[in-house]
């Protein structure tokens, strides 16, 4: 008993640490994989890219190094930067991919409050599930509420 104890207490005191410099380093990959497409991008050597494509994904990592920006590892992001760092992402994946399925498989997150409350939930999924749940929101919206039968 005792013996669990102590090795509870030493994952407690090295498990953080270890986190934390492992969250450290996938910043560090993540911004310097960025740069690397930045500079891919500024040589011309993607040439399947259009320049629209390439404009996008330009814009897209000057936020994810906005978001990054003084931050030492992914822990010191709020859950919203995480969010939108991780769309971000996925944003420039799509537009490597360069296709139109590229775009609908991409994997996006939005946060959306929980009915009948305040409190906030991080949902995910891809584009395309994204676009059909917006979809059947707005056709439930748009039927009518009153029974057209019950009244003759």
């Amino acid at each position: 008993m005792k013996f669990a104890l102590v090795i509870l207490i030493a994952f407690a005191l090295i498990g953080p640490s270890a986190l934390a410099a492992e969250s450290a380093a996938s910043l560090a990959r993540i911004l310097d994989q960025q740069r690397e497409i930045r500079s891919g991008l500024d040589a011309g050597t993607f040439g399947n890219l259009t320049p629209r494509q390439a404009n996008a994904i330009r814009k897209t990592q000057t936020e994810v190094f906005a978001l990054t920006d003084g931050k030492s590892d992914l822990g010191a992001l709020s859950l919203d930067e995480k969010v939108r760092l991780d769309n971000a992402l996925e944003r420039i994946n799509a537009e490597m991919k360069g296709t139109r399925l590229g775009q609908e498989e991409k994997e996006v997150c939005w946060r959306e409050r929980k009915t009948g409350s305040t409190t906030k939930v991080t949902r995910c999924g891809t584009q395309a599930e994204r676009d059909a749940l917006r979809e059947s929101a707005r056709t439930y919206l748009a039927t009518p509420r009153i029974c057209p039968d019950c009244g003759e």
